[in-house]
């Protein structure tokens, strides 16, 4: 039971998702490989012929909604709340759009780099 406790404790403390390292594993590879491994892009976009030495560049897109909920309301003054004064205070909910969009280079069918650029990044 004790190792239990312990395993469940250190899991709090494990290093969450490296997406950085994750990305740079992907430098040099070929661009079949992202697709395979991340699915088809969000949007591309070419520059100049192959032949000329243009770059193609692979956009995936991320976006979510969260939503942080609003702090409580205090209620009047007197006897169970009510009959002097009103309700107030608290603060009303927000809704936050997170976005996070990877884009990789590609030239000669293999991945030269990555950027990202969002706020959930």
């Amino acid at each position: 039971m004790r190792w239990i406790v312990l395993a469940a404790l250190l899991s709090g403390c494990a290093p969450g998702f490296d997406r950085p390292a994750f990305l740079t594993t992907f430098v040099g590879q070929p661009e079949a490989e992202v697709v395979r491994r991340l699915g088809v892009p969000s949007r591309t976009y070419e520059t100049g012929s192959k032949e000329a030495g243009g770059r193609t560049f692979l956009a995936y897109s991320d976006r979510r909604i969260d939503i942080v909920p609003g702090g409580p309301f205090f209620g009047g003054f007197g006897y169970f709340g009510g009959g002097y004064g009103r309700y107030g205070g608290g603060f009303p909910s927000q809704v936050i759009e997170r976005g996070c969009e990877t884009t990789f280079e590609v030239a000669d069918g293999r991945v030269l780099s990555w950027s990202l650029r969002g706020n959930a990044c």
